[in-house]
């Protein structure tokens, strides 16, 4: 698998650092604070890199989906040196390419599992140069598909951090998806915002960026907008008033465990936030969800 047009970074990241003892393993990653990508050392507990698989995922090259399963290929084989600092470096850009999104995979999978998130077996990931760009989620298969791109995009999809954790969420919430796909959605919607800290995160890996804004879930909505981004917009407006996105992704997992089969809306899943706060923190949430919401009452508010 080739990396196009993150050459320079991926060269960057291959590059010898100060002197030092570690075996962290550099990549390539967005840093949390400018939102760029930068060279980075990251722990990968649990994973066997030369394979590059782990607890996150099982990359696998040349392999395609067969209706229900993954079939076929073969997992990478990825040589790694110590840099000067210590840091463990795939010696190939195709490696650093692919280490790097697993890195971002595993980021995702622990911002989930810190906000309540089920501890899932890792599932097969299809990378492949003609696949769709970014980490896609196939609910049929319990897999991913892993692609490059797209051109013209600031961030690669899959380096972005909630591009990555919105797929891993989807995982997370396949079952609810079944009999309630708009709430699944808007959820994990959310719950890719909050991994990034930024409402406008799938503006980054927009060729073009989004210069209206389109894709802000802190945006005013239009009339016409689907159940899932008016879900995921109040979940974020609550969140950043709150304060603790942690704290808000948890509370929307669980109110996604708590749905049940019969008909549901967004007014239900953020009844069911509501339902677990109290006092101010119940106040101010129902504040901001009436104020989100188009239509219909959250049962949970007096």
């Amino acid at each position: 698998m080739r990396s196009r047009w993150t050459l320079p970074l991926l060269l960057l990241a291959a590059a010898c650092g100060a002197a030092g003892t570690s075996d962290r393993l550099s990549v390539l990653g967005v840093d949390r604070l400018s939102g760029a990508l930068a060279a980075q050392e990251v722990d990968l507990p649990g994973a066997d890199l030369t394979a590059v698989r782990g607890p996150a995922g099982i990359l696998l090259l040349g392999a395609a989906l067969d209706g229900a399963r993954a079939a076929g290929g073969a997992s990478p084989d990825c040589q790694l040196r110590h840099k000067v600092s210590g840091a463990l470096v795939a010696r190939t850009v195709p490696c650093v390419t692919l280490l790097s999104q697993y890195a971002a995979m595993e980021r995702g999978r622990q911002f989930l599992l810190a906000a309540g998130a089920e501890a899932l077996l890792p599932a097969p990931v299809l990378a492949d140069e003609s696949a769709a760009p970014g980490l896609r989620y196939v609910a049929g298969a319990d897999a991913f598909t892993l692609g490059e791109g797209p051109a013209g995009a600031r961030v690669p999809s899959a380096l972005n951090p909630g591009a990555v954790a919105r797929e891993m969420a989807r995982r997370q919430l396949r079952n609810l998806a079944e009999a309630h796909a708009e709430e699944a959605e808007g959820i994990a919607l959310f719950l890719g915002a909050a991994a990034a800290g930024d409402p406008g995160y799938l503006a980054a890996s927009e060729p073009g960026g989004d210069p209206v804004g389109q894709l802000d879930l802190s945006r005013p909505l239009p009339a016409s907008a689907p159940s899932s981004a008016v879900l995921a917009g109040a979940l974020w407006a609550w969140a950043d008033a709150s304060g603790d996105l942690t704290a808000a992704s948890r509370a929307a997992l669980a109110a996604s465990r708590a749905l049940g089969a019969g008909p549901s809306d967004a007014a239900a899943v953020l009844s069911l936030v509501a339902a677990q706060l109290d006092g101010a923190e119940r106040d101010q949430a129902c504040a901001v969800f009436r104020a989100r919401l188009r239509a219909g009452e959250v049962a949970a508010c007096p």
